[in-house]
C-alpha cells in the first residue's frame, strides 16, 4: 500500500479523513464511493486540473506524482485509488465491503487507467482541455511527473491518432469481456455481495457511458452498473460532482465509431 511520507507538518497535524480530488476524476470518484458507502465522514479539499492546481508545490508536498486522488488519515497520507479503497475498508470495518481473494478485479482496473485515460481525454475533453505552448511550458516546469508531463504534452499538440486509441479500446473491450463472464456466473464482481471491486469498476464504466461507449455486446455488465448507479452512495460520490460535463463533439463521435469499429464494437448512435 503505497502510504507515503510528506514534508508538511501541517498535513502530519490533520485529524480524520481529508481527500483531495477532482469532480471528474474516475480514481478520485471511486474513492469518495466507498467513502459515501460506507457513510464515513470526511473534508473534501478540490484540486482543480484545468488550472493546475496538481502542479503546484503544495499539492506535490502531498502527492509527489500530482496526481488525484489523495487521501490523509490522522496524518497518514495514502495515494492510488484502489490502495486507498483497500486502507478505508480495512481502517473502517464496520461495513465491510471487502474485494476479491486475488484482487484481480482491482488489479485490472489498474491495468486499464492508461488506456481509459488516453480515450477519455481525446473523446470527452479534446474541445474543453485547451492548452498553449506557453501553459505546457509552465506545467513542464512546475510538474515533477515526466510521465504525465509527456502525456499531457501529446495530447495537446498531436494528439493521440486512431492507432493509440484502437489500442485502448481493445484493453477496455477485453475488460468488458471479463466482466461480462464473471458477472454471468455472479451478482457481483467478487461475488454475490458488493465489494471494493464493483465501486472501482463502476467509475470506469461511468466514464465510457459519459463518451456514448456501447454496453449492447455487455448486456450483464450494464444491468449491473445500472444497479450500483442507482445507489444513494453513487448520487452522493459521482452524480453531485458531474457539473459541466463536456459532452462527445460530433467529430469525437465519429472517431469513437471508427475505433469501436475496428474492435469488433457497434456504437449506439
Amino acid at each position: 500500500m503505497p502510504e507515503i511520507a510528506t514534508t508538511r507538518d501541517d498535513i502530519r497535524d490533520l485529524a480524520g479523513l481529508h481527500l483531495w480530488h477532482a469532480g471528474l476524476s474516475n480514481c478520485s470518484q471511486r474513492v469518495r464511493l466507498v467513502l459515501e458507502e460506507k457513510g464515513l465522514a470526511w473534508t473534501s479539499h478540490p484540486v482543480d486540473l484545468l488550472n493546475f492546481e496538481h502542479a503546484t508545490p503544495e499539492y506535490q508536498a502531498i502527492h509527489p506524482k500530482g496526481l488525484v486522488p489523495a487521501l490523509v488519515h490522522d496524518g497518514r497520507t495514502i495515494i492510488d485509488s484502489n490502495d486507498i479503497i483497500e486502507h478505508l475498508d480495512g481502517a473502517f470495518p464496520a461495513i465491510r465491503l471487502s474485494r476479491s481473494r486475488d484482487r484481480r478485479w482491482l488489479d485490472l482496473a489498474d491495468g486499464c487507467q492508461s488506456a481509459l485515460r488516453t480515450i477519455s481525454h481525446e473523446i470527452l475533453l479534446k474541445e474543453v482541455r485547451i492548452l498553449d505552448a506557453a501553459r505546457l511550458e509552465d506545467f513542464g516546469r512546475k510538474h515533477r511527473n515526466r510521465d504525465f508531463h509527456e502525456f499531457l504534452h501529446r495530447f495537446a499538440t498531436t494528439g493521440f491518432d486512431d492507432e493509440a486509441l484502437t489500442g485502448c479500446a481493445r484493453v477496455l473491450s477485453s475488460a468488458l469481456d471479463q466482466i461480462e463472464r464473471q458477472l454471468r456466473e455472479t451478482r457481483f464482481l467478487a461475488g454475490d455481495d458488493i465489494a471494493l471491486d464493483d465501486f472501482s469498476w463502476a467509475t470506469n464504466i461511468h466514464r465510457l457511458r459519459l463518451m456514448d461507449w456501447p454496453l449492447a455486446a455487455h448486456p450483464r455488465t450494464s444491468d449491473w452498473y445500472f444497479e450500483i448507479e442507482a445507489r444513494d452512495s453513487f448520487k452522493a460520490a459521482v452524480v453531485a460532482f458531474e457539473e459541466n460535463v463536456p459532452a462527445p463533439s460530433a467529430r469525437a463521435r465519429g472517431r469513437l465509431e471508427n475505433v469501436l469499429r475496428s474492435v469488433g464494437l457497434q456504437s449506439p448512435g
